[in-house]
């Protein structure tokens, strides 16, 4: 071994301690024996790293640095939800008894706890989450998972910031309480309505996540909450009866992705129809539209030098973000595989990774929304303190979306997608009937829609 990796692991050793070793030494169940792991890692299933900076990876390798004993080998699975469910349905189907830990879009939770593929995580600290994230970890009252980090849909738009002259809506550029009026589909319709309806160079009013995958399922259900859609109480289900209000919702959609609001200007871009995460993010950078529905970590790449570059407008703005009508909540929960050999250590290491600091970190460097209320609150008292921003190169300073991402999670909102036991085949079935009928400029047939769905949920 070189002087060299000697210092860079003794320098890793060090920072983990500083970080990571000062919540373990406060807070490792001391009263379950950690398992021997014979040179074998333990294995953590994940979405891949989107953070910032990795900041996901780095945690992991933190904690390897304080638990060279007990070392984790984090295999990160496709950006794609779909994919990421299959990885993992299969991992868990199998009994694979070298997979320790998974992270688990939240709607997954009930599929696997109710197979019993997940271990109950009986007597773990709970103290301290957003309520809304970690309650997505229980099934039937009892706990399988704690929440990673946190989603919601949120709202971006061009905003004000020339105080020598008034916004203009013929520009899209808002003030920050003009887009913070924007709470119900109507208000955006409206909204996007007059910008559309000037001479502007955009097409669309918002780009959206329509192509016919998970970010499907997920825009879609927030259209329909943010259009005030009653759902069950006990599933979150919406009933799609051929006369039902959801069904009049479905078709309004279709409007206002296929019926102009001018001449080749519409309330939804029909690329979405095609868009995914990235997608619908490059359409607003292009300036196609003054709105976008994504996700909180976004803004990082929002807020770089280049990120409209290739917009054209003459207008000088910055990015806000305010709270998506409807807004549904997302995010990953790791949880710990019934057929784990190493269970004691696994829940150790979910308990570091969900921890304040971890969390902290993945706020404050990995651009992630947080589980925990902490990051939220210090980046807001540093906005109003007047802590500096950093410049785009470096994207530093306080979050100064902070605010609305925690009135996001914590408000009215956030919305949820269904709490059924067989959500992935519900999504399914979902896209499966409706992608085609709103992706086509055809006038659509919603017949048949909730005796499909029905099955799905039923298993058949």
């Amino acid at each position: 071994m070189s002087r060299r990796t000697v210092f860079e692991l003794a320098g890793a050793a060090v920072a983990a301690g500083a970080i990571g070793g000062a919540y373990w030494l406060g807070n490792r169940e001391t009263e379950r024996e950690w398992e021997d792991l014979d040179g074998k890692p333990l294995q953590l299933l994940a979405a891949r790293d989107d953070t910032a900076n990795g900041q996901r990876r780095l945690l992991v390798d933190q904690w390897n640095a304080w638990h060279g004993d007990h070392p984790v080998e984090m295999v990160e699975l496709s950006p794609i939800a779909d994919l990421q469910y299959s990885a993992i349905h299969a991992a868990l189907q199998s009994e694979d008894p070298d997979v320790d830990v998974v992270d688990l879009d939240i709607p997954w939770v009930a599929e696997f706890a109710s197979a019993g593929r997940l271990e109950p995580l009986d007597g773990i600290d709970t103290g301290g989450f957003l309520e809304r994230p970690l309650e997505a970890g229980r099934f039937e009252g009892e706990l399988y998972a704690l929440p990673f980090n946190t989603n919601v849909g949120m709202l971006y738009y061009r905003k004000h910031i020339d105080p020598e002259s008034d916004p203009d809506y013929r520009n899209g550029v808002l003030t920050e309480l003009e887009a913070s009026s924007i709470r119900t589909w109507d208000d955006l319709r409206r909204t996007i309505g007059w910008i559309l309806r000037e001479d502007n160079g955009f097409t669309g009013g918002i780009a959206m996540q329509l192509a016919s995958y998970e970010g499907f399922t997920v825009n879609v259900w927030e259209y329909l909450l943010a259009n005030g859609i009653d759902v069950a109480d006990d599933t979150g289900m919406i009933g799609f009866g051929p006369r039902s209000d959801a069904v009049g919702l479905l078709e309004d959609l279709w409007s206002d992705l296929w019926e102009p609001v001018r001449q080749n200007k519409w309330t939804v871009l029909p690329a979405a129809v095609q868009h995914n995460e990235d997608e619908s993010l490059a359409a607003f950078q292009a300036g196609l539209t003054p709105f976008l529905r994504h996700w909180p970590q976004a803004i990082r790449t929002l807020e770089s030098c280049e990120a409209f570059a290739a917009a054209g407008s003459d207008v000088p703005f910055e990015v806000g973000v305010v709270p998506m009508p409807g807004g549904v909540l997302g995010g990953g929960s790791l949880a710990v595989s019934a057929y784990s050999k190493r269970k004691n250590v696994s829940r150790a290491l979910i308990e570091f990774l969900t921890g304040p600091t971890s969390q902290q970190l993945l706020f404050d460097r990995g651009g992630f929304a947080a589980t925990r209320p902490e990051p939220y609150f210090d980046a807001m008292a540093q906005v109003a303190s007047g802590v500096a921003d950093g410049d785009c190169e470096s994207i530093g300073g306080p979050r100064r979306e902070a605010g609305a991402m925690y009135e996001a999670l914590t408000g009215e909102g956030p919305g949820q997608r269904p709490e059924v036991d067989r959500y992935a085949q519900f999504s399914y079935a979902f896209r499966d009937e409706l992608y085609g009928r709103l992706a086509n400029d055809d006038a659509p047939d919603f017949s048949g829609l909730e005796r499909r769905l029905e099955r799905a949920v039923e298993g058949k």
